[in-house]
């Protein structure tokens, strides 16, 4: 499964973000990216048959700002905290469903509601991530992760 999450992860966000946010980011070298602040996150638990994953979201509050007030068509001030995280939450859920559809969208695999992970975190909380991807732009960045969990059945595939 991780093996087709990593083919598959670059192209759902490009086509969630673009097409339903219509936010154009960059694929960035995780490794290049300096360990700072700032960031809101959200994650979504998606279990399979026999594996599963947990997609971990982290986006800059400077991209998330920006996002969420186009998302919501606010012209005029900043959306609120609560309209942010709600926004961060639903970017979450329509990539894990999507990365789910191009996994195997025969499979029977139960998405969870995802959850926000806390608010002023840094780049350290995804690092025991197995898979970390970056995404940005001249507003931020969003860093993704992936952790794979036991599925349904309780054993890795």
């Amino acid at each position: 499964m991780l093996k087709t999450i990593r083919l598959n992860l670059t192209k759902v966000i490009s086509e969630v973000l673009e097409t339903m946010f219509f936010v154009f980011l960059e694929q960035l070298p995780v490794e290049t990216l300096p360990q700072r602040g700032g960031y809101v996150g959200s994650k979504v638990v998606v279990r399979g048959p026999e594996s599963g994953f947990e997609l971990e979201m982290l986006a800059q509050e400077s991209l998330l700002t920006k996002v969420a007030g186009d998302f919501l068509g606010l012209e005029e001030g900043s959306p609120s905290l609560e309209q942010r995280l709600d926004v961060l939450k639903e970017i979450t859920n329509m990539v894990a469903g999507n990365l789910v559809n191009h996994c195997d969208p025969h499979a029977d695999f139960d998405l969870g509601i995802p959850m926000l992970t806390g608010t002023a975190l840094t780049t350290a909380e995804i690092e025991d991530c197995v898979d970390t991807f970056a995404y940005g732009d001249e507003d931020g960045v969003l860093l993704v992760g992936v952790r794979v969990i036991p599925g349904k059945a309780g054993a890795f595939r």
